[in-house]
């Protein structure tokens, strides 16, 4: 379901499950709960492999969009497919997230 792994100061949560719904979320919240529980300055969700995404969804990542700024990182999302991105677009998350085309650009702007 994830890959967790560091470039530079960012920790980047790469989902590989392509369709993110209701039924995957509990154990979604759990992995991604532990792999920020070192509080990482920069965190990044890579959407590549993701298709489709439902309500759940987008409402497990606004929770770690207030976890991570909580305590005061930064949280992007990168490579968006149209389909994923359309979700967005209707919930008008595009307006909350900072979402980047390449995982280099979003580490880059995430930095600074």
């Amino acid at each position: 379901m994830l890959e967790v792994s560091r470039h530079d100061e960012a920790l980047v949560i790469r989902i590989t499950e392509p369709q993110l719904q209701m039924y995957a979320i509990p154990q979604f919240k759990a992995m991604v709960t532990d792999a920020i529980a070192a509080k990482p300055k920069i965190v990044i969700f890579d959407l590549a492999e993701v298709d489709h995404l439902d309500s759940s969804a987008m409402g497990a990542m606004f929770h770690f969009l207030r976890t991570v700024r909580d305590y005061g990182g930064r949280l992007g999302i990168t490579n968006v497919s149209g389909k994923v991105m359309q979700v967005f677009k209707v919930t008008k998350a595009e307006t909350q997230f900072q979402l980047f085309e390449t995982l280099d650009a979003a580490i880059k702007e995430l930095k600074g």
